[in-house]
C-alpha cells in the first residue's frame, strides 16, 4: 500500500512516502512561516524521487492537530485536494499520536511508566496530553502553561514514576518538572524533541487503513481538525 503524507502543523514542514510500513521517500524542513509556498513543491520533490505521481497513491494522510491553525489548514487543504483528485481515501492522523510513536521508537532510557507529549504552540502555552505504556489516557488533551503542567502532572502521577516527556516543547517542559519548586516528584526522561513528522503520519496511517480495512474516500469528508483553541482572529460583531 503507497500512502503520500504531509505535516504543516508546527515549525517545520515535512511530506514522506510510505510503502507498506517502509518510507520509500521523504522531506523534512524547519520553519517558522512559509509553509503554503514550500509544502507543493515539496510534495513533487518526494514523488519524483519516488519514480510515483500522485494517482499511484492507494491512500493520503495528513496530521490533524493540534498544531498551527494556518498549518494545519494548508496541510488538510492540499492533502484533500489530491485525495479527491486521485480519488482515494484521505486519513487524519493525530500529532499527538506522530509523536508518540517517534518517542517510543527513540526511546533510549528503557521502560516508562507515563508518556507525556508536548507540543509547543508559538505562544507561551503547550499543547499537552499524557498516556501510559499501554496507550491508556492520562491527560486529556489541552492547552496549557509549563507551570499548569508541572501541577497537572504532579497530581496524576505517583512519586518516582519514569515519566518520559517528548515534542518540540519537551526542553521548556521538562526544566519546569525538574526545577526544586516543581510539584512533580517523577523520574522525568527526555525523549524525541521532534516535532510531528510526515513520516511516523505515513506509518500510522498504514496502521490505520490496516486495522480498519479502508476501501473507499469517505475520509475526505469527515476530516476534522484538532485546534485545541479558538483562532486569535475573530469576525467583527
Amino acid at each position: 500500500m503507497l500512502i503520500l503524507a504531509m505535516d504543516c502543523s508546527s515549525a517545520a514542514c515535512s511530506v514522506a512516502v510510505s510503502r507498506d510500513s517502509t518510507i520509500i521517500g521523504r522531506d523534512f524542513s524547519l520553519m517558522t512561516r512559509g509553509h503554503a509556498t514550500a509544502l507543493p513543491p515539496m510534495i513533487s520533490r518526494v514523488l519524483a524521487d519516488c519514480g510515483l505521481g500522485a494517482r499511484d497513491m492507494d491512500a493520503f494522510a495528513v496530521s490533524v492537530g493540534p498544531g498551527s491553525f494556518t498549518g494545519l489548514r494548508v496541510a488538510m487543504a492540499a492533502a484533500k485536494g489530491l485525495a479527491v483528485a486521485a480519488d482515494r481515501p484521505l486519513i487524519g492522523v493525530s500529532c499527538f499520536d506522530a509523536v508518540a510513536r517517534r518517542a517510543s521508537s527513540e526511546n533510549v532510557d528503557g521502560t516508562y511508566e507515563a508518556l507525556l507529549l508536548t507540543l509547543a504552540s508559538k505562544r507561551e502555552e503547550v499543547f499537552v496530553q499524557a498516556r501510559d505504556a499501554a496507550g491508556h489516557e492520562l491527560i486529556a488533551d489541552q492547552v496549557l502553561r509549563p507551570t499548569e503542567i508541572d501541577r497537572l502532572v504532579g497530581d496524576k502521577l505517583s512519586d518516582s514514576a519514569r515519566l518520559l516527556v517528548a515534542g518540540d516543547a519537551t526542553e521548556v517542559v521538562t526544566e519546569v518538572l525538574r526545577a526544586p519548586d516543581s510539584h512533580c516528584l517523577a523520574l522525568v526522561f527526555e525523549g524525541s524533541m521532534m516535532p510531528p513528522d510526515a513520516e511516523d503520519i505515513a506509518l500510522l496511517a498504514h496502521d490505520i487503513s490496516t486495522r480498519d480495512g479502508i476501501i473507499s474516500n469517505t475520509y475526505t469528508a469527515g476530516l476534522v481538525p484538532v485546534y485545541l483553541r479558538p483562532p486569535a482572529a475573530k469576525k467583527a460583531s
